[in-house]
């Protein structure tokens, strides 16, 4: 019985089965740190949303939407019966110039980017046109109003006053005025004392407001130009239309779009029965966010799941250490190992959160790379043959550093990482005969693999 234990426990095939047993149970702290990771995430979308409550929530703005009441008498069963109807214009051209001042407000220990929008709106009114088929048609001009959608107006910091012509009015809170569109705010037409609009007629109004992490925009002109600088140096362009022109510097960036209203889905007008679809006007906006270059916790979370990767090829390391050299490693040893490799990843989060993601990578590899070659010193019983583990993690590391910064190509560096690595084992390995090789003897007695010719 002893002798079968014994020719068991030298087994090569018995040693990779083990390892292989190891790193799936290694997967379930694995795990339990993914999930912390997106526990803190949610955390941090929670800290962003409270932010948002207080400083203004992520903005998107619409230009001015023209609303004519409007009357006309229909024949219904012989009878005649006034219908009182609803009008709604966007402008002919829609433009936007303004500069975004970025800051960061702290939540906790999260750091959340917020900004301030300064924007100067100007553009054309189209003129109101009716169809002639209106029997009795009476057009109350002295009822009309002007709608701006705005998400968060909470966080208007002044007063929005709109000139046209040679008069100006103020947006006020209006309720739901244009159907589909919630909360909007509301400027009496009349005010304007611009009468019947017969003809185009030009707008202006500057917008102040704040908001959190995204600024977006609708293309309510038939053709709609926004131009915005900002001191945020790692934009994220984004909605349905990409900028025509953009400049981004480690001081700020600029960019510019021109959209027309072609295939935009929605009309420039439309009555109250007609209203376009919400989802189309929704999809239909175009903006920036601003992000960090790295989410911490996006970024933790990637790296862990390349957390099986590292810790297999640290195991082979040793494994192949146990085939070359007089060496054998106990199964509590390959485990402490093992967790080490998986404390990185939870180091990792931890600092991220304080100092960045790329300090916190750096301090993190650096602690776990110098934890596992000391303790790989004492088990292989020599220092010299500690250096090989050494240099190994930090290659690892480093890889898989660069291919987290190389979001575009990860898969492609994933994939040459794990096709070098395993070609570099059946290279060392290339003249062993695993029907013979044992793990037999002790570590002072020599060489323990046994190799055919």
């Amino acid at each position: 019985m002893k002798t079968e234990l014994k020719t068991l426990s030298g087994s090569v095939t018995a040693k990779v089965l083990f390892i292989a047993l190891l790193i799936l149970i290694l997967l379930i702290p694995l795990g339990m740190i993914e999930g912390l990771i997106l526990e803190r995430s949610h955390l941090y979308a929670t800290a962003r949303d409270g932010v948002g409550q207080s400083w203004g929530q992520a903005q998107t703005i619409g230009g001015p939407i023209v609303v004519v009441p409007f009357a006309y008498t229909r024949l219904v069963n012989g009878h005649a019966i006034t219908v009182n109807d609803e009008l709604y214009m966007l402008p002919e051209q829609l433009e936007v110039t303004g500069d975004v001042a970025t800051r960061e407000l702290r939540r906790g220990i999260y750091k959340i980017p917020v900004y301030t929008a300064r924007l100067s709106v100007a553009g054309r009114f189209a003129p109101v046109v009716l169809a002639s088929e209106y029997e009795d048609l009476a057009i109350h001009w002295e009822q009309a109003a002007i709608a701006l959608p705005i998400t968060d107006a909470r966080s208007v910091r002044e007063p929005i006053v709109l000139a046209s012509g040679d008069a100006t009015t103020i947006f006020e809170a209006g309720g739901a005025r244009v159907a589909g569109f919630g909360p909007l705010l509301v400027a009496p037409y009349a005010a304007l004392g611009l009468g019947a609009l017969t003809a185009p007629q030009a707008f202006s109004f500057s917008l102040v407001l704040d908001g959190t992490g995204t600024l977006e925009f609708l293309p309510f002109g038939d053709e709609t130009r926004i131009a915005l600088t900002s001191d945020w140096p790692s934009p994220s362009f984004a909605g349905a239309y990409s900028p025509n022109e953009r400049e981004v510097q480690d001081t700020g960036f600029t960019a510019e779009w021109r959209v027309l209203n072609l295939g935009r889905g929605f009309p420039s007008r439309w009555g109250r029965s007609e209203s376009p679809s919400q989802t189309a006007i929704a999809d239909s906006a175009f903006g920036v966010q601003l992000i960090t270059p790295i989410g911490i916790h996006e970024a933790a979370l990637r790296a862990a799941k390349y957390g099986v990767l590292i810790v297999g090829l640290t195991f082979i390391a040793y494994f192949l250490f146990e085939l070359f050299a007089p060496l054998r490693l106990h199964a509590f040893q390959y485990l402490l190992i093992g967790l080490a490799n998986c404390v990185f990843f939870l180091l990792l989060l931890a600092l991220a959160e304080h100092i960045g993601f790329g300090p916190a990578y750096f301090a993190s590899a650096v602690a776990a790379t110098a934890l596992v070659t000391s303790y790989s010193g004492a088990v292989l019983r020599s220092l010299r043959r500690a250096v090989p583990i050494g240099g190994l993690l930090t290659a690892l590391y480093g890889y898989l550093y660069v291919t987290l910064k190389a979001e575009d190509y990860a898969l492609l560096f994933g994939a040459l990482g794990v096709f070098t690595a395993l070609a570099a084992f059946m290279y060392l390995t290339r003249r062993i005969d695993w029907f013979a090789v044992t793990f037999g003897g002790r570590a002072d007695s020599g060489p323990s693999v046994q190799l055919h010719a």
